[in-house]
């Protein structure tokens, strides 16, 4: 797959935080928070509020996450996790949760992977961002959270992706999370 740069702008914004999720035998995955901008939010809640309570209920979440997330599947729903020299393919979503608060579409939802966890540190690179920047994706990576299981040390710091050949089809603003994790 190949994406260009600068053959777009952005016209959905997202303000997103992260939380990276381990389990007793590794990296499980990561549980983003979308929220949208009030644009955006209007039109998909004239669409997916069939009732117009401007309330989400489970037959609506359901749409939501069909029309925005189940198209972003082969695309790792814009989270791209570095291992060594190759991508790591998510697994699926879980606990998705769609909600309308103060004007603005806010999704919750997991992103899985399966990485396992050694006696030697595994270094991961965690990025959420749509590389063809038709979505603005503002992640604040410095505020990124780790829930790792007690027998796995983590060290983490947030950077810019400059030098990471990987990631070169990304805007040089987007940040990543760098990580590494091992037994303890």
């Amino acid at each position: 797959m190949v994406f260009g740069k600068g053959f777009s702008h952005p016209h959905v914004f997202v303000d997103a935080t992260v939380q990276v999720l381990f389990k007793e035998n590794g990296f499980k995955g990561v549980k983003n928070r979308w929220v949208y901008d009030e644009l955006y939010s209007t039109a998909m809640m004239a669409s997916g509020d069939k009732d117009k309570d401007n309330v989400i209920s489970a037959k609506e979440n359901d749409w939501f996450r069909q029309v925005i997330l189940d198209v972003l599947k082969e695309h790792n729903y814009y989270n791209y996790i570095q291992k060594n020299t190759d991508f790591l393919k998510a697994d699926g979503i879980n606990n998705f949760k769609a909600t309308y608060e103060n004007k603005r579409l806010v999704l919750d939802f997991e992103v899985l992977f399966n990485s396992p966890v050694e006696t030697d540190y595994t270094m991961l690179v965690i990025v959420v961002a749509d590389p063809t920047n038709y979505i603005q994706v503002t992640t604040d990576m410095e505020n990124a959270q780790i829930e790792a299981a007690k027998n796995i040390e983590v060290e983490y710091f947030s950077d810019g992706l400059e030098g990471l050949t990987l990631f070169r089809a990304f805007m040089s603003h987007v940040e990543g999370l760098y990580l590494r994790y091992k037994k303890q």
